[in-house]
C-alpha cells in the first residue's frame, strides 16, 4: 500500500503526517477542515481475508465500523467518520495524545499496583459499554489500549479484530508468535461462536502481563501457544512477582477459566473481581498510614532520663513535643491498637484471597506503592506486523481440538519424603534442606540422571510434557507400555516441565551423560493436586512411526489437521506420498475432519525407537 504524502487528502481530511505503518494499512495523523480538529485516520484493505470478494469485505467492514461509531464513552476512541476513497477502506477517529499500553508491559514497577488495576478498570468499563450495545472487540491486546497524557485510558480499533485477526495474525514469516493470538480466547482459537465473555478473557490475559510482567500463554509457533490457551493453565501470578496480594490467584484463575460459564458473565462481574486487588491496594496504604502515624518510644533525653539532647529519633514520630515526663504507657497502647489493626486487615485479605491455587506458596507480603510514572511523551500508535505465513510441520506441536469432557482421576496420596520413587513437592518459598525441591527453573523439583532415555510413570499419566519448552505429549506416551516408548534425549542437560490443570507443574532437570550408571531411568513422580478442575483426557498413541503416516480414511473429502494448521486432504497422504513428521522425539495430535462428519482425534507417536518407519491411519468418521 503506498503512503500518501503530507499534504495530500483523504476523503474530507487532510494528510499531516505518518503515525504508523504496517500490514493492515496506514495511520495517518490528519486534521478535519470542518471543525479544525486533529484525527488519527486509519486505513485498511481487507483484501484476501476467507476468500469473500474484495466488495463484499468492504461492505462488512463499514458496517462494523459505523457500528463502532455508535459507542459513546470517556474510554472508548471517538470514530468521527468511515469512508472509502482513493482505494482504501478508512476510518477517522479522535486523535489521542498518550502512548499505547505496550510501553508498561515488562516496566518492572514503573505504574504502581492500584495504577496498573485501574487501566485495567477503565478498559473494563469500556467493554462494558460496548457488550450492552451488541459491539464485541475481538481483539482486546495491549496495542489497542492507550495511555493519554492526562491518565485516562481509551480503547480503539472496535468492531474490526474480526478483519485484523483474520489478515494479519502478527506471525513473522518464521512462524514466531509475536501478536494478537496471544491475547484470544479459548472460543475464539477454535472458531466458536463469541460473546462478552470472549473480550473479557482476552482482557484477563492483559491484566496478568501487565502484573507479572509475562503473558500467562506463550509459545514459539502457533500450534504449541494454541495448545496452551486450550489446555494448559497460567504459571502462579505470585511465582512471577512476590509482592502481589493473595487474592490475585483466585481472580486470575476465574478470569482465565478455560470454559466461558466459568469466568464473569460480564463487565460488571469483571469489575467486581478487579476490586478484590484494588481492596488490598487500600488497605495496604491505610495500614502504611497507620503504622507511620505511630509515635515513636520517647528517648532517654524526652523522658528525663539522661542521654543526648540530639539522639536521633524515628522519621514517623509525630512533631508535636512529648511531655517532660511519662510511663510511655499511651504510646504503648497506641502500638498495640495500630498493631491489632494491622492484624485484622492482614487477616481479611488471606481469607479473601484464599483461591483454588493456594497450595501452590505462602502468602506474600505486599509490596510499598511506588511512585506514579512521569507524564509520558506522546508516540504514534503500533502498527500492524506482517501477516501470516505457512508454519512449518513442527512435531508434537499439540491439536486445536475443543476440550472433551474430563475424567477425574482418583486423588492420590500425598508423598512426604524425598525418595527415588516418590518426591516429596515443598511450598515454593520455604526454606529448603539439601533435599527438598522448588518450583523455580533454577531449582528444579527433582534432578535425574540417565544415559540414554527415560520413562515416565508419573501420576496422573495425563500430565502434559515440554521438554526444552515443547510439547512432546503425556506422560503415558512415554512410560514404554501400552503402545508408548521411552523417551531417548541426546547428551546434555534438559528441563522437563509436567502441568496439567489443577496440579502444581512440576520443572524437573534430566542430565544425559555416558557416565551414568543406567541406560534407561524411571521417573515416578506424584504431582500436587490443588484443586479439582477438568481437562481434556487424551487416548494413547493410535500408531507409531520414525517419521512417515499414510491415511484412508472415510469420508474421501476428510482432510488432516494439526493445531490450527490442516496439512491436506487424506488422500493426499496415501501410500506413494505419506505425511513426513519430521521432528522426534513427539506426539502428534492429528485431527481428521470432514463437513457433515464428527471429528476424530489421532495421535500419532514419532521416535527414533518406533520399531517401524511407517504408521498407517484407517478411520471411518461418523455422521454427526
Amino acid at each position: 500500500m503506498s503512503v500518501l504524502p503530507a499534504g495530500s487528502k483523504l476523503g474530507r481530511f487532510q494528510i499531516a503526517s505518518v503515525l504508523g505503518q504496517g500490514a493492515m494499512g496506514v495511520v495517518y495523523l490528519a486534521n478535519d477542515p470542518d471543525i479544525e480538529r486533529p484525527v488519527a485516520i486509519k486505513t485498511v484493505r481487507p483484501e484476501g481475508v476467507g476468500g469473500e470478494s474484495l466488495q463484499d469485505l468492504e461492505t462488512r467492514f463499514l458496517r462494523e465500523a459505523r457500528l463502532a461509531g455508535r459507542l459513546q464513552h470517556p474510554n472508548i476512541v471517538t470514530v468521527y467518520d468511515v469512508g472509502r476513497d482513493q482505494g482504501v477502506c478508512f476510518i477517522a477517529m479522535e486523535y489521542v495524545d498518550g502512548h499505547p499500553l505496550t510501553r508498561h508491559l515488562g516496566a518492572g514497577g514503573e505504574l504502581s499496583l492500584a495504577a496498573r488495576v485501574g487501566i485495567i478498570h477503565q478498559v473494563a468499563e469500556a467493554l462494558g459499554h460496548a457488550h450492552e450495545r451488541g459491539v464485541l472487540h475481538r481483539d482486546v491486546k495491549p496495542g489497542n489500549i492507550l495511555v493519554g497524557k492526562d491518565g485516562r485510558v481509551k480503547v480503539t480499533d472496535f468492531g474490526i479484530g474480526k478483519f485484523t485477526e483474520a489478515a494479519s495474525s502478527e506471525l513473522t514469516r518464521a512462524g514466531q508468535m509475536v501478536g494478537s493470538p496471544a491475547y484470544m480466547s479459548p472460543e475464539q482459537v477454535k472458531g466458536e461462536k463469541l460473546d462478552g465473555r470472549s473480550d473479557l478473557f482476552s482482557l484477563g490475559i492483559v491484566l496478568y502481563e501487565l502484573l507479572t510482567g509475562a503473558r500467562p500463554f506463550s509459545g514459539e509457533s502457533i500450534t504449541t501457544l494454541v495448545y496452551q490457551i486450550l489446555h494448559t493453565e497460567p504459571r502462579d501470578p505470585l511465582e512471577l512477582k512476590s509482592d502481589l496480594p493473595v487474592s490475585t490467584r483466585e481472580v486470575v484463575a476465574r478470569l482465565l477459566a478455560k470454559a466461558p460459564d466459568r469466568r464473569p458473565a460480564n463487565a460488571e462481574e469483571f469489575i467486581r473481581e478487579l476490586r478484590r486487588i484494588e481492596k488490598f491496594q487500600r488497605d495496604s496504604e491505610l495500614t502504611r498510614r497507620a503504622v507511620s502515624a505511630v509515635p515513636a518510644p520517647p528517648t532517654p533525653a524526652q523522658d528525663g532520663g539522661g542521654g543526648s539532647a540530639g539522639s536521633a529519633t524515628s522519621a514517623a514520630t509525630v512533631s508535636a513535643p512529648a511531655p517532660a515526663r511519662h510511663s510511655g504507657m499511651p504510646v504503648i497502647l497506641g502500638a498495640l491498637a495500630v498493631l491489632i489493626a494491622v492484624s485484622f486487615l492482614l487477616l481479611r485479605d488471606r481469607k479473601e484471597g484464599m483461591a483454588p491455587m493456594a497450595a501452590a506458596g505462602p502468602t506474600r507480603a505486599p509490596a510499598a506503592p511506588t511512585a506514579a510514572p512521569a507524564t509520558p511523551a506522546p508516540t504514534a500508535e503500533p502498527t500492524a506486523a506482517a501477516p501470516a505465513t505457512p508454519l512449518p510441520i513442527e512435531a508434537g506441536e499439540p491439536a486445536a481440538v475443543a476440550p472433551s469432557p474430563a475424567a477425574t482421576p482418583k486423588p492420590r496420596r500425598r508423598p512426604t519424603a524425598l525418595a527415588e520413587k516418590k518426591v516429596a513437592i515443598a511450598e515454593p518459598t520455604a526454606p529448603a534442606p539439601a533435599t527438598s525441591l522448588s518450583s523455580s527453573p533454577a531449582h528444579p523439583d527433582a534432578v535425574f540422571a540417565t544415559r540414554r532415555s527415560v520413562r515416565f510413570t508419573s501420576s496422573p499419566d495425563q500430565a502434559r510434557l515440554f521438554v526444552d519448552g515443547r510439547y512432546i505429549g503425556i506422560a503415558d506416551d512415554w512410560d514404554d507400555r501400552g503402545g508408548g516408548r521411552e523417551l531417548d534425549l541426546p547428551k546434555g542437560t534438559h528441563s522437563v516441565r509436567m502441568e496439567l490443570p489443577g496440579y502444581r507443574p512440576l520443572v524437573l532437570e534430566i542430565q544425559v551423560t555416558d557416565d551414568s550408571g543406567k541406560d534407561s531411568k524411571s521417573i515416578d513422580l506424584e504431582m500436587e493436586r490443588f484443586d479439582r478442575m477438568a481437562y481434556e483426557r487424551l487416548p494413547p498413541p493410535a500408531d507409531r512411526t520414525t517419521g512417515s503416516v499414510e491415511f484412508v480414511i472415510d469420508p474421501p473429502d476428510a482432510t488432516v489437521s494439526e493445531g490450527a494448521r490442516t496439512l491436506g486432504a487424506a488422500t493426499n497422504f496415501g501410500p506413494a506420498s505419506p505425511l513426513e513428521l519430521k521432528a522426534s522425539p513427539a506426539v502428534h495430535d492429528l485431527v481428521l475432519s470432514a463437513p457433515g462428519y464428527k471429528s476424530k482425534l489421532v495421535r500419532i507417536l514419532v521416535a527414533s525407537n518406533a520399531g517401524k518407519d511407517r504408521a498407517k491411519v484407517k478411520e471411518t468418521l461418523k455422521r454427526e
